[in-house]
């Protein structure tokens, strides 16, 4: 089952690095002066990056001591669909949204995308990373998973709140008309 797990997360985290390594070839790296900037943003990154951490933890510790949960086989292959679905919509998002940036801080050639997932939801990123939790405890169920869950969307939903107060101050009433009509997380629901 290890093997799956690594193989899974490989292919979900691949498309940021292949992003980032054609924006680095073609110089498109977003590096002028933020025009809009969140004082929390770096903080807001760092939270995240120990929520993702728990989630991995709970892998380690499920992979490597054998601290899983006794459920059938057929359950814990219910994360190979879902990590796959979410990698999939990662790809059509790294297509799509052409200003990516790790914080939320907007420069002057910030781009709205609404356009692939962002047609149905308001932040797909912050979706896959819970959706990535989410698969990943289905894979390795432990408290730990669980718990990854839970951190990674608490962390996405402060990221994501951050950020919307930034495309509203940058884009007005552009961004709140997005806003009325798409979600934050479930398409028609939240």
């Amino acid at each position: 089952m290890a093997w799956l797990v690594y193989a899974l997360h490989a292919l979900f985290w691949a498309p940021f690095m292949v992003r980032g390594q054609l924006d680095k070839q073609a110089g498109l790296q977003q590096t002028g002066p933020a025009a809009h900037r969140n004082s929390a943003a770096t903080a807001l990154v760092w939270l995240h990056t120990a929520a993702l951490g728990v989630t991995y933890v709970g892998i380690g510790w499920g992979l490597f001591n054998a601290a899983v949960w006794d459920w059938p086989l057929a359950a814990r292959l219910l994360g190979v669909p879902i990590i796959l679905a979410t990698t999939w919509m990662i790809i059509r998002v790294m297509m799509v949204f052409r200003s990516w940036r790790l914080r939320a801080e907007l420069t002057a050639e910030h781009q709205l995308c609404t356009e692939g997932p962002f047609r149905l939801i308001r932040h797909p990123i912050y979706t896959a990373l819970v959706l990535l939790s989410i698969g990943s405890f289905f894979l390795v169920p432990n408290a730990l998973t669980a718990l990854g869950i839970v951190t990674n969307f608490l962390a996405g939903d402060l990221r994501a709140r951050a950020e919307e107060r930034l495309l509203i101050e940058a884009f007005g009433e552009r961004y709140r008309t997005y806003m009325a009509r798409t979600k934050r997380w479930i398409p028609g629901v939240f």
